[in-house]
């Protein structure tokens, strides 16, 4: 069995932008291929990513779009980056699509949040602030419509969810004026039977890490990481960046499960069957 591709952040960038682009003027793949003289077949590769999106022919694409402007200009730095193997994804470079689209090719995501909740288990009347910050979110009119989407497809499979969450952020959604709805809530994600939370102690003899991470994976392999700060969103793909995040993720899932008997609080909710 031939391992999973992993495919470079600024890659997929570029190419759901240009598929983006082409539905919302309503022209079919095929009348498009035809104007640019292009085969269906490399024009889809283009748009999945599974072609790279070189900047000559991203240009050549657009044109035919009537793409022009900042839109062009912000296209065309993206894919500068083509061959990066890792990339800082500003807001005004769809950052989010390009989160989106490698949950979409995994088929697994963890998730290690160690001093908030993670996004997706969070209530819907948190997102109009960033986890762990009193700022507004760059995008306001953008964030929640976006988590939403992120959340439906957690919640409707089938795509399995390991989420390892600190001790700290746990106590921080504690303090919350609407810490028993959030506690249900994280009951009812966790019955799902495609997704599993863990909690992660606080122990001074193991230190956990300090920053928040994505992992996302497609049959045990790790093809990519995503860290979010609040104006960018960072993505890796090289190959021991990789290896080193994934090897955390383990870490932290047997220091949860060394630990979970440890104080009654963290014991409840240790919850769910995927692994």
């Amino acid at each position: 069995m031939s391992l999973p591709t992993i495919r470079r952040p600024a890659v997929l960038l570029v190419s759901a932008g240009l598929r983006e682009a082409r539905e919302r003027r309503k022209i079919g793949l095929r009348r498009l291929a035809d104007k640019l003289s292009m085969s269906p077949a490399r024009l889809s590769g283009l748009e999945l990513g599974t072609h790279i999106p070189h900047p000559p022919a991203v240009s050549h694409i657009l044109g035919f779009l009537g793409i022009s402007g900042v839109e062009y200009e912000k296209f065309m730095e993206s894919a500068k980056h083509v061959y990066d193997d890792n990339l800082v994804a500003t807001d005004d470079m769809r950052s989010f699509s390009l989160m989106w689209t490698y949950e979409q090719l995994s088929d697994r995501v963890v998730e290690w949040s160690p001093f908030c909740l993670p996004d997706l288990l969070r209530l819907p009347q948190h997102f109009d602030r960033e986890p762990g910050t009193d700022e507004e979110p760059a995008c306001p009119e953008l964030e929640p419509f976006e988590r939403t989407v992120r959340r439906e497809g957690m919640l409707n499979g089938p795509r399995r969810y390991l989420f390892l969450i600190g001790e700290d952020a746990l106590r921080s959604a504690g303090d919350e004026p609407d810490a028993d709805a959030q506690i249900r809530s994280l009951r009812s994600v966790a019955s799902l039977h495609h997704v599993t939370v863990r909690i992660v102690p606080t122990t001074a003899n193991n230190p956990s890490p300090a920053h928040a991470f994505t992992l996302f994976e497609d049959r045990r392999t790790p093809m990519a990481v995503a860290f979010k700060n609040v104006h960018c969103t960072t993505y890796l793909t090289e190959k021991a960046l990789l290896n080193k995040y994934s090897g955390t993720a383990k870490a932290l899932q047997r220091q949860a499960q060394r630990n979970s008997a440890a104080a009654d609080t963290l014991a409840d909710f240790t919850w769910g069957r995927a692994s």
